[in-house]
């Protein structure tokens, strides 16, 4: 129990540093968009480098830190834009630990160590994270995408020494993000409004895949009440476009995971 514990800590954290895919240039005279005209440049900018694709698949070691304990894992992702995120844990000793398929409607987690799973509606995740977080935000942090709530909802967007800087906030969730020069995400920092949960990513060693940066290197901490955790994830395979099959069946005799509200 305790390991599917942490592994849903770390699926819940990688939902809080979502940045969202879907390209929409944004009207600054609808009144729910905060971003001005005079910044529709940066914008576009912004929009240009973000990774567009049927599927991604990719291959990543990790590393995490979860409070006083350390973990290495092997995560095997494959997405279908829109519609569900898969995603293997392995761990050093080539053994399938769990299995996650996220879906815009539902979250669930099957250990293979303790054969116990989670079936929920993704609404459950939202206790790890602000409830504006949506299925798009978690779909797009894994390729390194600008966060949707920047783009629309920014109070201060302003051209610093190392790139660009977009701030604001949007109900309970509080965004900082920043860009480099060539307007490819760099930092994402987000946090409650009462400041009960922060989570800070850091993006680097970008590839070109299909034209547009993908980041091989994410590196984020998260700090709340109840966690304090630290993730690494290199990727070191990626492809775009590519069939995908997404094997998700709980066996008969797996239990339900309690006490995880």
């Amino acid at each position: 129990m305790r390991k599917l514990s942490i592994l849903t800590v770390l699926s819940a954290s990688l939902l809080i540093v979502a940045c969202k895919s879907k390209k929409v240039i944004v009207d600054a005279t609808k009144e729910e968009s905060r971003i001005t005209l005079d910044n529709r440049v940066l914008v576009n900018g912004i929009l240009d480098n973000q990774l567009s694709f049927n599927t991604f698949s990719a291959k990543a070691k990790s590393a995490v830190a979860i409070n006083k304990d350390n973990y290495d894992a092997t995560l095997n992702i494959k997405i279908k834009n829109q519609e569900a995120i898969w995603i293997s844990i392995t761990t050093v000793f080539g053994i399938e630990a769990a299995r996650v398929l996220i879906t815009p409607t539902r979250f669930r987690m099957m250990n293979r160590i303790n054969g116990t799973y989670i079936d929920e509606p993704f609404a459950f995740l939202h206790q790890f994270a602000s409830e504006e977080i949506t299925y798009g935000n978690l779909q797009a942090m894994m390729v390194g995408n600008m966060i949707d709530q920047a783009l629309t909802y920014s109070n201060e967007a302003k051209k610093g020494d190392l790139g660009y800087l977009l701030s604001g906030f949007k109900n309970d969730l509080n965004f900082l993000v920043r860009t480099d020069d060539n307007f490819r995400v760099t930092h994402c920092s987000l946090s409650t409004y009462n400041q009960e949960r922060q989570v800070n990513t850091d993006y680097s060693d970008f590839a070109l895949i299909g034209k547009h940066p993908v980041p091989k290197d994410i590196r984020l901490t998260a700090n709340s009440s109840a966690v304090k955790l630290e993730l690494q994830l290199k990727y070191n395979r990626i492809a775009l476009n590519e069939a995908v099959e997404m094997p998700f069946t709980i066996p008969s005799k797996y239990k339900p995971l309690s006490g995880i509200r």
